[in-house]
């Protein structure tokens, strides 16, 4: 039986899995990223990530049908490039190439909202729903679309940038240029940036004890802490927040018409009763066909979607 090694590069670290054919995790290894490394060194850092986790579960180079790679960034697969990215030392990378120097071996690449999509679905909360939507609340809002297995991601491999839908027309400024995007509502940084604004509103809000007095601490999950203690500022956070988000979810729906949309996170593990039953119920008032819903569930690989995803990839594109 042949293996696939996915790689998972985030922001802080690089993890490799060992990944059966039905998206099991055999065996990880991780790594913290080196901010200092060229893309060449980076490559190269991956390349042997993979060898090492390979070898940790003892399994012999030859019987790995592919590498896949998830990446915070623009990627092209065909051409095996990495056009632009945040925070990687990558702008027109030939990141296939690189690697291959080190191990010549099948190599695929993806973004990381793509992969969590395609991990969701083969192993996760998605697994056989089509179509089959996952979206990840974090520094932004990504996004992935699955339909009967394969990934769909636009002509260039650059759709499903959900986060840069438009909901509120002159609105908030992003990081994209545009106004009023749907991840200036809706992600992590939203709700940490509501929930600063609200305690600056009201000093005697729980908020600022959760915080220790120090608003650069607030973090994702202190609004739903706030609101679990009955506090009311956090609860008007809360009410704020989840329509913003709603709004998005209203649109994927009314759009694509998807059986299931997953939500991936630090957001989403917030207890039912504060999100995902508030959630559904906005949701339900504003999609256009109310008698066959689309079900939104909590996705459930955490941080090892990504990593599923990667390594399914070929499979998957």
């Amino acid at each position: 039986m042949g293996h696939y090694i996915g790689i998972d590069v985030g922001g802080t670290n690089l993890v490799a899995g060992l990944v059966d054919e039905t998206g099991r995790i055999l065996d990880k290894v991780s790594h913290p990223v080196d901010k200092s490394m060229t893309a060449e060194a980076l490559c190269s850092e991956l390349a042997r990530l993979a060898q090492k986790v390979c070898e940790m579960g003892a399994v012999d180079y030859k019987n790995i049908l592919a590498v896949g790679v998830g990446l915070p960034s623009q990627v092209d697969n065909d051409s095996g490039m990495v056009i632009r990215s945040a925070n990687m030392p990558f702008e027109n990378t030939p990141f296939r190439q690189l690697f291959q120097k080190e191990w010549d071996i099948p190599v695929y690449l993806g973004n990381d909202a793509n992969c969590a999509a395609i991990g969701e679905y083969w192993a996760g909360a998605a697994k056989d729903c089509s179509p089959a939507v996952v979206v990840t609340l974090g520094t932004g809002i990504g996004g992935g679309l699955i339909v009967e297995g394969k990934l769909v991601a636009g002509f260039a491999g650059s759709g499903m940038e959900v986060g840069h839908m438009i909901i509120q027309p002159n609105g908030n400024l992003c990081g994209c240029g545009n106004r009023g995007c749907w991840e200036r509502y809706g992600s992590a940084t939203a709700l940490i940036q509501l929930t600063q604004l609200e305690m600056e509103r009201t000093p005697d809000s729980v908020l600022w004890e959760l915080c220790e007095g120090d608003r650069y601490k607030v973090q994702g999950r202190t609004a739903f802490q706030g609101a679990r203690l009955g506090d009311p500022a956090a609860k008007r956070v809360l009410n704020v927040y989840l329509q913003g988000l709603s709004i998005g979810l209203i649109n994927l729906i009314n759009i694509l018409q998807p059986e299931i949309i997953c939500l991936g996170g630090g957001i989403s593990n917030a207890e039912d009763d504060l999100l995902l039953d508030p959630l559904r119920e906005l949701v339900a008032k504003g999609t256009f066909d109310k008698s066959n819903p689309t079900r939104l569930e909590r996705a459930s690989l955490g941080n090892d979607a990504g990593v599923v995803g990667a390594a399914l990839l070929c499979n998957s594109i």
